[in-house]
């Protein structure tokens, strides 16, 4: 069985996400960066857009094991040169993210809106809108679930050598108190967390990447050396295609921001005040946080030192850090992964519930998922760490392959939408002069 799913991954994974989403992606920021990077549109589109409470709901979303142990396992199998790929996704992911958001803006309802409201209610298709919905409920088990608290279970373990059992448990009562509260409580307990963590895992990357400073420009000679050489595909134009480092790059890329898989815009839908354009940009803004900085951190963090990766990724950056920083690092690690596997979970919980809903699902579904998410995250905590990344990266491929398409079926939309807004900023600038 584990053959068949990892056959499905490289399918799914391999040549053919990668292709999908830099074709796209290259679209997208050739159509649209000339209006996204103009910092005077940016500041004006912050001022007139959602509350941030929005954008930390999502980073909670995002944030988790893709930016410490989907980094490290990516490096692991394709080298440092992933991580330039890991950029190149980030900068085509930034525009990606900011058009499926405000499409998501345009198209929702009174009850909120997301992927499932432009594909239903923008190119009318029920069908495939209630499918997209069906698996952003399966990928909240996997992706949202399983290699968040997978994650958290071995940094506990291998930090201070808490028991797994004692994460799992831990992991069962928070997750049903926090999720049983739905929207409002997910919401405010992301707003407070996320923020926190950011700053925390910062300063402990930046701490060490000061220490090792001296190996800095032989890191990053590596990286970009690396990530041309090919050497698991052979030679050739499409070589870079068949790479693991390209792919590993890509795919961990995807798992860190989600951009494509049109999750993270049903926080910004949810907002009753949001704004198309405004919250396209806050959600431009997710992933330059998530990929293009706390990404990058982790990956200094690990290659500078020259860590071996054969115990684990949560082994990897636990010594790494351990070595710059000093044992203090180990209980303020363990606890910041845990309250980032915690908001990813409720985060995705989140979104699986604004799925249902739209699915008009009853509420004896609502009292099963509330009994057998916590329970996801129990079991969670002692499944295998290459089990649960074939999981996710297979499902969270299955939505980012729909939704890309969808959304490029409507991209001309929002490229009309920002054109209108960037010239109504233009013309006020020149009525000033």
């Amino acid at each position: 069985m584990s053959e068949i799913f990892e056959f499905l991954q490289e399918a799914v994974c391999g040549i053919f996400l990668p292709t999908l989403l830099f074709t796209f992606g290259a679209v997208f920021f050739l159509r649209l960066f000339r209006y996204v990077i103009d910092i005077r549109f940016i500041r004006r589109s912050f001022r007139n857009g959602c509350s941030l409470s929005s954008l930390w709901l999502a980073l909670g979303g995002t944030l988790g094991v893709g930016n410490i142990t989907g980094v490290c396992a990516a490096i692991a199998v394709g080298g440092p040169g992933c991580v330039f790929w890991i950029w190149i996704c980030a900068i085509f992911s930034a525009i990606t993210k900011y058009t499926e958001t405000a499409l998501a803006v345009m198209y929702r309802n009174s009850n909120g809106g997301g992927a499932h409201s432009y594909i239903k209610n923008g190119l009318g298709l029920k069908k495939l809108a209630a499918f997209f919905c069906a698996l952003c409920i399966l990928t909240s088990f996997t992706l949202g679930n399983v290699t968040q608290v997978k994650a958290s279970a071995d940094f506990s373990l291998y930090t201070i050598g808490i028991p797994r059992y004692v994460t799992a448990v831990a992991f069962l009562l928070a997750v049903f108190i926090v999720c049983i509260g739905k929207g409002k409580r997910i919401s405010g307990f992301t707003s407070s967390v996320v923020p926190i963590l950011c700053s925390v895992y910062t300063v402990l990357c930046i701490i060490l990447i000061v220490g090792y400073r001296e190996n800095i420009p032989s890191v990053t000679a590596r990286i970009f050396n690396e990530a041309f050489s090919f050497r698991s595909a052979g030679s050739g134009a499409l070589a870079a295609i068949f790479s693991p480092t390209v792919r590993l790059g890509v795919t961990r890329g995807l798992t860190s921001n989600e951009a494509g898989c049109g999750t993270a815009p049903i926080s910004y839908a949810s907002d009753p005040c949001a704004l198309p354009v405004s919250s396209g940009m806050l959600g431009a803004a997710e992933v330059l946080i998530d990929t293009l900085l706390l990404c990058t951190l982790t990956a200094y963090a690990v290659l500078l030192p020259e860590v071996s990766f054969e115990q684990g990724s949560a082994k990897a950056i636990t010594e790494a850090i351990t070595l710059s920083v000093g044992n203090i690092a180990r209980p303020i690690l363990c606890a910041s992964v845990f309250l980032f596997a915690l908001a990813s979970v409720c985060a995705w919980s989140f979104y699986a519930i604004k799925s249902a809903e739209a699915l008009g699902l009853k509420r004896s579904f609502f009292v099963f998922y509330s009994a057998a998410y916590p329970l996801t995250a129990f079991f969670g905590c002692f499944a295998s760490e290459g089990g649960s990344w074939i999981a996710a990266d297979l499902t969270v491929s299955a939505m980012a392959i729909i939704n890309t398409v969808c959304v490029g079926a409507l991209f001309g939309k929002v490229v009309d939408l920002t054109k209108r807004e960037y010239q109504k900023l233009t013309s006020a600038q020149s009525l000033k002069h």
